[in-house]
């Protein structure tokens, strides 16, 4: 099997007692690197009760508002040398003064004039607000869609032995020969299939990490036979595993189709009932809960806010941060997002920098007021005291700190 023979990964972090380094990153273009060696996998013990915002597409504790900024200070420990280093703590070049604004939509305070980094796989911060919107993108082009529309899951063999990189290379390859080959081609036509969004996603658990697909195909009739489907792509689901370097026999588990339409369930994944569609499932993979034992990399930043442990959690978020550097979290069909929408859409930058210009401004802020905040990681206290107390409590809160 696949995976047998790789080298163990262990990244090294510069943390409290625990003796660690990266490369840092010196411009946004390359990569940072990390050091390998063998790391235990890790298992879900820790839980927080938390809430799941549809609007926002946020997580946060219950009655917490700070918990994303808690765990992009986390990141921060994890990730020295990456560009979150900045996000949300300076301000952009082309602006003058930070501002608090309130959302016409939400209501909600935020932030503007400041820079983000834009990483819809590693910033707690910038991933929800990027996902809401490639959520709604995805939705409306179900919505859209006359024909038929499946949701498909792919995964492979894996052991706690495997070491993230390669198992990853090795399951992106797979992915590419199963779409690159004759059979699906043939099954394109035989299924008058017209495109797809795919989406990757990681966990970690007993049996080390996962990584996983779910894919929503397209096709044009109304009528396709879920059915003889599944039995003419499985087989080629097999071959490409294969044919990547997983010799092992897959599992039922490892191939999963149904329709895209009826996924769209009540559960209880974030600790309350809320809707879960596909298009939760494509954008929302690496931040939502895991199931059991199993772990998204952001349940590793939670689990250590609950209980800091020697590194490992840091270390395993490293691994996945560097692995998952500069790859798409949704790849469309060509064509196929301006074919259903309209337009290509925007940036996860983009999304990340939009300010709300419409928005009503509650509150502006010194650089000099800016940098008590930042010093004292008072970011989601000012959104709170302002939206609440106006530029008279920031100035309260403000002065308390200088006092101090």
């Amino acid at each position: 099997m696949y995976g047998n023979a790789s080298t163990p990964v262990r990244v090294e972090l510069e943390l409290c007692s625990t003796s660690v380094s990266a490369d840092r990153h010196t411009g946004d273009g390359a990569p940072w690197r990390v050091s390998t060696v063998g790391l235990p996998a890790l298992d879900n013990t820790t839980k927080s009760a938390s809430l799941f915002d549809p609007e926002t597409g946020e997580i946060t504790l219950q009655h917490d508002p700070t918990l994303k900024w808690q765990l992009q200070s986390i990141v921060r420990l994890a990730l020295p040398g990456h560009r979150i280093q900045t996000c949300m703590r300076h301000l952009r070049p082309d602006r003058r003064e930070v501002q608090v604004r309130e959302s016409q939509k939400s209501g909600k305070a935020y932030f503007a004039g400041l820079m983000s980094c834009g990483s819809v796989w590693t910033c707690p911060v910038c991933a929800p607000k990027i996902q809401a919107v490639r959520a709604q993108e995805v939705k409306a082009a179900i919505d859209v869609w006359e024909g038929s529309v499946f949701l498909l899951t792919q995964t492979v063999p894996h052991t706690r032995q495997d070491a993230l990189e390669p198992l990853l290379d090795a399951f992106t390859l797979a992915l590419r020969k199963f779409k690159g080959c004759k059979g699906y081609t043939n099954a394109q036509k035989r299924h008058f299939i017209s495109g797809s969004i795919r989406a990757l996603e990681i966990t970690d658990g007993r049996n080390g990490w996962h990584p996983h697909a779910h894919t929503i195909i397209f096709c044009e009739s109304r009528h396709t036979d879920l059915d003889q489907l599944r039995a003419d792509l499985f087989p080629l689901w097999e071959s490409a595993a294969r044919r990547a370097g997983f010799t092992k026999k897959l599992s039922p588990q490892a191939f999963d189709i149904q329709d895209a339409r009826a996924v769209c369930q009540y559960v209880t994944k974030l600790g309350t009932e809320y809707e879960w569609g596909a298009h939760h499932e494509l954008t929302k993979a690496h931040s939502k809960r895991g199931h059991g034992s199993s772990m998204t990399p952001f349940d590793m930043l939670r689990s250590y806010l609950d209980s800091p442990d020697d590194g490992r959690l840091l270390a395993r978020f490293a691994e996945f941060a560097y692995c998952f550097h500069g790859k798409r979290q949704l790849v469309w069909s060509d064509g196929l997002k301006k074919r259903l929408l309209g337009t290509d859409g925007l940036t996860d930058c983009q999304i990340a920098e939009s300010l709300g210009e419409a928005d009503p401004v509650l509150a502006r802020i010194t650089l000099e007021e800016w940098r008590i905040i930042r010093r004292n990681d008072l970011q989601a206290h000012v959104l709170s005291v302002v939206q609440t107390f106006g530029r008279t409590g920031l100035t309260s809160l403000l002065a308390a700190y200088r006092s101090g």
